[in-house]
């Protein structure tokens, strides 16, 4: 029953995102945390990221932001599993063993601040504009 209503809306959703423009204010809006304080944060570009992807653009995703991308199959993955757990088997969700949550938080964070460093290498993990 839940595929009902999950599968149309996961088409709608892609749709939307395929055919809206891939700059602000097509389908978005800016970063709050950019707008306050001038500096980007690990979600910065991930609606251009998704509209790349949707497009098939990869290396114009990866320029956007290269921590959405890399993560996006891992969380494609995690969904995916966790939906059919909970359709043919009534489980609950897959839980993220303690050790991975604790790396992806220091992973991110690890990246928050790089992107935000204004030397190269670091410059190109910045969204493009």
């Amino acid at each position: 029953m839940l595929v009902l209503v999950v599968t149309p809306l996961a088409i709608a959703g892609f749709a939307w995102v395929y055919f809206a423009g891939p700059t602000p204010p097509a389908w978005y809006p800016p970063c709050p945390f950019h707008a306050l304080t001038g500096l980007y944060c690990p979600g910065c570009g991930s609606a251009r990221v998704l509209h790349d992807l949707a497009h098939g653009h990869l290396l114009d995703a990866c320029g956007h932001n290269i921590l959405i991308v890399a993560l996006a199959p891992f969380l494609l993955a995690w969904a995916v599993i966790s939906l059919w757990r909970g359709l043919r088997h009534n489980q609950p969700p897959l839980r993220a063993p303690l050790g991975a949550a604790r790396i992806l938080l220091v992973v991110i964070v690890a990246f928050w601040i790089a992107s935000n460093l204004p030397w190269w290498p670091f410059t190109l993990l910045a969204p493009a504009q």
